[in-house]
């Protein structure tokens, strides 16, 4: 029996003291090292808010949302008019960087409408994820329009607006007309356009 006890006491003893080595060691690591815990969460948190930093740093793009408008600029008249439109697919997930890109791509090789309006260039004005603008100037000269009236041979005859080509011999006589009428003849008289000339025509035809 007794030789029971002391086998007992033989391995009771030594588990005894290494759980009170094990906590002693314990209480020792949070006395002199207060803080390891804390700097591991406080670790954890700061790679929480560079993860979150990241994100909120990504460059705005476009989305099918965004408000997309197009201005148009007429460099001959100073004119400027403009529209919305749906955003083009490829420009859809762009940022700004790429946007500009992708209009200085454009410039170089610009629709076929768009050169027979007399494009020049596309340029970014603004950009944010909620709206998008865009502008398009054109080199567009007003199309000559019109026509004159000069007195040859005693009869009205139509010039077209450049002077060069005759539109139109009337068996009108300059003599017949107001006098005020045969001085702007004499004068080569301008017409805007063919519903005002068909009105003189009609009204002064024999």
């Amino acid at each position: 029996m007794k030789f029971v006890k002391r086998i007992s006491l033989f391995f009771i003893y030594p588990l005894f003291m290494y759980s009170l080595g094990f906590v002693s060691n314990m209480l020792i690591m949070e006395i002199f090292y207060p803080g390891n815990h804390g700097e591991k969460l406080q670790e954890s948190n700061l790679q929480r808010e560079e993860s979150v930093e990241v994100v909120l740093n990504d460059d705005p793009v476009i989305t099918a949302n965004t408000c997309y408008v197009v201005q148009n600029y007429n460099t001959s008249t100073g004119e400027v008019t403009q529209e919305e439109r749906k955003a083009p697919d490829k420009f859809i997930g762009l940022g700004r960087d790429k946007l500009s890109q992708e209009i200085s791509e454009y410039n170089q090789n610009p629709t076929l409408a768009d050169l027979e309006h007399g494009f020049n260039y596309m340029e970014l004005v603004s950009f944010s994820p909620g709206k998008v603008v865009v502008r398009k100037s054109y080199d567009t000269v007003e199309e000559e329009k019109g026509f004159f009236l000069l007195n040859e041979n005693h009869y009205v005859v139509v010039y077209d607006h450049s002077l060069e080509h005759v539109y139109m011999n009337t068996d009108i006589l300059v003599e017949e007309l107001p006098e005020r009428l045969q001085t702007e003849i004499i004068n080569m008289k301008y017409i805007e356009d063919e519903g005002e000339l068909y009105n003189f025509l009609e009204s002064y035809s024999s």
